[in-house]
This record gives structure tokens, C-alpha cells and sequence, in this order.
């Protein structure tokens, strides 16, 4: 009988993964900012830094005992904290008319919750909730959360199902980003389980770079306007 995978990631190696999908997004955000998403190769490769922060958010939270109400809390005010931070920002480069969608922070935030409340006791009907409710707020809708929970579930305990779920987020994913390119992340994740990458933990860097690279941009384009 088949049995699914346990994926096995040496810690520089998620770490630098994070770093490459942080460096993603900043090429996405550059294009955006600068050129209105103009070159469809830059808009491209922003479309791997999703996928890229829902697993390393879901490899991270499957570690054991690595979800108890303590670091949830932490996670929380950190996710809601670097959030609002990088709101003026994001809302800024996306030219909303209101807050809404909410960033990235927030669609992670939504993921972890769920995730939690779906760890208590009697808790899936309300974590179910916040899923459904919850990711009609925030950037990347139900797929992104949905993706970042499969992982999670996939991570924790390997199953077909949960590799069918997150099949199913990554193809629901497409349609909300207009094009494919998520799916290449697929092989990058693959090509990591076979690598051990020396990579140094800069745990505050990542929150901070974030919401600072947003406003960094926005001021550099507000001052080149004027």
C-alpha cells in the first residue's frame, strides 16, 4: 500500500526559502509600484511568493507542541501588528478604495486561527467559520487560506486526501492570480527536501522587511512624482 510522504526540510533550507519568497514578492511589488504590473514576466514571479510563505507558515506550525495557546497568541499579535503596519502601504500600491482586501499578514492570520480553533476541543464547526468568513477579507480569498491550512494538515499528518486538497487550493488559485505560475513552487518545495542549505535565522528581519519595503517603495514613487 502507498503510503504519502513526511516531508523533511533542514532549517537553513526553510529559512532560505522564505528569503527567496520574500524576494519574489519584492520583484512583484517593484513592478507594481513602478511600472503598474506592466512586465507580465516580474507579475509572474510574484505569483510564487504566496504559495512559497503558506508552506514555510504551515512547516513551522506543524513542528511539535509548536502550536499551543502561548505561541498562538504571539503569532497572532505579530501577524495583526506587521499587518496593520504595512496597510497604508499596501493600499497605497494596489490603489484600493478601502482597506479591503486585506494583506498577506492578515490571510496568514486567518489560516493560523483556523488552524488553532480547529485544534480545540469541538472546535471545527467555529474554525470552519472563520475560514469561510475570514478569507472574504483578505488578499488571495478562500485559496490562500485553504492552501495554507492544507499544508498544514498535509505536514502534520501525510495523507492523500490532504495532498488532494492542496492540489485543489493550487488549481482554485490560478483563476484569483491569472495565470499558473503558483504551481511552480511545486518543485521548488520538492528540490528543498533534497538540500541542505546553511542559511542564518533572521527571525525580526522577516516581520519587519514586510511593511518596510512597502512604505520604502511608496515614498521612493511618491518623491519621483513630485
Amino acid at each position: 500500500m502507498f503510503k504519502f510522504p513526511q516531508i523533511k526540510i533542514a532549517d537553513g533550507t526553510i529559512e532560505s526559502l522564505k528569503w527567496l519568497a520574500l524576494l519574489f514578492m519584492t520583484v512583484d511589488h517593484v513592478n507594481r509600484i513602478f511600472f503598474n504590473s506592466s512586465y507580465y514576466s516580474a507579475y509572474s514571479i510574484g505569483r510564487l511568493a504566496m504559495p512559497l510563505f503558506a508552506f514555510v507558515f504551515a512547516y513551522n506550525l506543524a513542528r511539535p507542541a509548536n502550536l499551543t495557546s502561548k505561541i498562538y497568541l504571539k503569532m497572532s499579535k505579530r501577524l495583526l501588528l506587521f499587518g496593520l503596519l504595512a496597510t497604508p502601504g499596501y493600499i497605497t500600491m494596489l490603489h484600493l478604495k478601502s482597506i479591503l482586501p486585506l494583506n498577506i499578514m492578515f490571510t496568514l492570520w486567518v489560516a493560523v486561527t483556523t488552524i488553532f480553533i480547529y485544534l480545540q476541543k469541538g472546535g471545527q464547526p467555529l474554525a470552519f467559520c472563520i475560514f469561510f468568513l475570514g478569507s472574504l477579507l483578505v488578499e488571495f480569498s478562500w485559496p490562500g487560506v485553504a492552501l495554507s491550512v492544507s499544508f498544514w494538515l498535509y505536514l502534520r499528518k501525510p495523507s492523500g486526501l490532504f495532498a488532494a486538497f492542496i492540489l485543489i487550493s493550487y488549481f482554485l488559485l490560478n483563476p484569483v492570480n491569472n495565470n499558473n505560475w503558483a504551481m511552480a513552487t511545486i518543485p521548488i518545495i520538492f528540490l528543498a527536501t533534497l538540500i541542505d542549505i546553511h542559511f542564518p535565522r533572521l527571525r525580526y528581519l522577516f516581520w519587519i522587511y514586510y511593511p518596510l519595503h512597502l512604505t520604502v517603495l511608496v515614498l521612493i514613487k511618491m518623491l519621483i512624482q513630485h
